[in-house]
């Protein structure tokens, strides 16, 4: 006679609380960041330093509770946006327009990131800054910093509305008004052949039943256009 099995759904439950609870701090620290990495078109990463005690606080959540608990270590590297994508720097310093990856290691207890040979951090006074070849945190370096949501100065002249900071990820289909960018170039998969250029926009228009995506690209004056899913890591979805 087989031996019945003793149940383990006490178990589950409690492993499923535990996972619960671990999602709720990694959900936490991912609204940390994203008042960091505002979503909001108009948004930057002003908000870092809005609120010390609340960073303290999750900064204790992470490192103490997150080990005693058993909570994966991940989920805390995970709140923070591997990539992001920045528009509006004039054209003088265009070339850092476009993806910024994680650069490894952190600033301020914020990740910093890198683009060619430029470095985006969040300086000593909890503001965005932007420096060429190297990792200067100091609230008056870099050609370009924030001084407060939305405002930035670039070479001295203050710029109001134009910089814009997004957290991006690579494109998985979401369907219709979805933003992309083109972060490596490729050709579009359709007749007309049209040659997408690093860091052109585009706005999801379909799914189809292949998985495809139909598209429309600035600067190709509303012409629809299809990437096949198989090319969708050329673009990120902002």
């Amino acid at each position: 006679m087989m031996a019945r099995v003793p149940s383990s759904r006490n178990g589950t439950h409690g492993q499923n609380a535990m996972t619960l609870f671990c999602l709720a701090l990694a959900a936490a620290q991912f609204v940390r960041w994203t008042t960091t990495f505002a979503v909001a078109p108009s948004s930057e990463l002003g908000a870092a330093a809005a609120s010390p005690r609340r960073g303290a606080l999750m900064a204790t959540l992470s490192t103490t509770l997150w080990p005693v608990l058993g909570c994966a270590p991940a989920l805390a590297a995970e709140a923070a946006p591997s990539i992001l994508f920045l528009s509006g720097l004039p054209e003088v310093h265009a070339n850092a327009n476009g993806v910024w990856r994680v650069a490894g290691g952190k600033i301020n207890e914020r990740a910093a990131y890198t683009n060619q040979d430029k470095y985006l951090v969040v300086n000593d006074c909890g503001k965005l800054q932007i420096n060429d070849r190297n990792i200067n945190s100091g609230c008056d370096a870099g050609f370009a910093r924030q001084l407060e949501k939305g405002k930035w100065i670039v070479d001295g002249q203050e710029l109001v509305g134009q910089i814009k900071v997004k957290p991006a990820k690579i494109f998985g289909g979401s369907g219709k008004g979805t933003t992309v960018v083109v972060q490596s170039e490729f050709i579009s998969d359709d007749d007309l052949t049209l040659k997408l250029v690093k860091g052109q926009m585009g706005t999801i228009q379909g799914i189809d039943e292949d998985g495809d995506a139909s598209v429309i690209f600035e600067g190709t004056g509303g012409a629809l256009n299809f990437v096949v899913k198989e090319n969708f890591g050329n673009l990120l979805q902002l």
